[in-house]
């Protein structure tokens, strides 16, 4: 094995870019590395992404390093060090041990009913990160079960009670409601928004991540996708239509969702103006939760009555 060294601002970091067991996960934008810091050989993670997702977008790219650097918060996975190498970013992020959500949503240890609380919880938390981030102005804009990691102890056990969660993938983060263009190479689209999916960036913000964060809470309960992978997802359908209520889902579990997930009136995409579009996309905006705070307080309300 040839280890690697890269040189930060705050320290230098060794990875083994060569070994498979140090990869975690590789997509076609960026692939995470397990790597450790070469002097206190404290472990973390290295992700490293193309400087080519931000195009020519210089201003982008100067957002996105300040809000790495700036934007700290309990439950956002730390990034302590950016590196550069040629074409490419290294953001030294910190190692959290765990599992993602979407592991624990489709383990059959977790299949039971009884399970459904200590998902909720999940989606609890992460709501309350959200309030943190859309205070800021910002909204996350790339949130999907593979973004989110439940940390486990040292036995490797959760708490049921009190689960601790982490939010990572900030590359996607933008001012909210502001015509900034959109970091358009995510994983995963099926948790987009339908003003994500149209393209209207100026009403991307705090309303899409509650939209995204809907659509988890549905498939932690339902244990699947409301947008299934094993067919292709036309537009059409990400951006129209209610949410059909699920049979592992009850009814108050249900009307959270359905209010975090409206959409606008059916239509088809680009067979009416893009104003006339954008009018029935702002009406599903003021029609959704208008705060993850707000989320939370009625999501908390169903968990403290179940």
């Amino acid at each position: 094995m040839t280890p690697r060294i890269l040189e930060g601002s705050k320290a230098k970091y060794i990875y083994f870019p060569e070994e498979q067991d140090t990869i975690i996960s590789r997509s076609g934008y960026a692939t995470l590395y397990i790597g450790a810091n070469a002097d206190t050989k404290e472990k973390i993670v290295l992700k490293k992404i193309s400087t080519a997702m931000f195009g020519n977008d210089a201003q982008r790219f100067k957002f996105f390093a300040t809000v790495c650097n700036e934007v700290k918060n309990d439950g956002l996975v730390h990034i302590d060090d950016m590196v550069f190498d040629g074409s490419d970013i290294y953001l030294v992020c910190e190692f959290v041990s765990g599992r993602t959500l979407k592991e624990l949503i489709y383990d059959p240890k977790f299949m039971d009913y009884r399970n459904d609380i200590f998902f909720l919880r999940i989606i609890s938390n992460c709501l309350e990160t959200l309030s943190f981030v859309h205070k800021l102005k910002l909204c996350h804009g790339n949130l999907t079960p593979e973004n989110i990691i439940v940390q486990w102890d040292e036995c490797e056990e959760f708490d049921f009670l009190h689960p601790t969660t982490k939010i990572l993938s900030i590359e996607s983060i933008k001012l909210g409601f502001k015509n900034m263009p959109l970091i358009r190479r995510v994983n995963d689209t099926r948790y987009q928004s339908p003003e994500q999916v149209i393209g209207f960036e100026d009403l991307v913000g705090d309303y899409s991540d509650i939209y995204s964060m809907g659509l988890i809470m549905y498939e932690v309960l339902a244990r699947e996708p409301v947008f299934p992978t094993d067919k292709p997802i036309v537009k059409r359908q990400q951006v129209f239509g209610k949410i059909e209520q699920h049979y592992r889902i009850n009814d108050e579990a249900h009307a959270i969702i359905e209010k975090a997930t409206v959409r606008p009136l059916p239509f088809v995409p680009g067979a009416i103006s893009d104003n006339a579009q954008k009018i029935m996309v702002l009406k599903a905006l003021n029609d959704r939760y208008q705060s993850a705070e707000a989320f939370k307080k009625e999501l908390d309300e169903l968990i403290g009555n179940i």
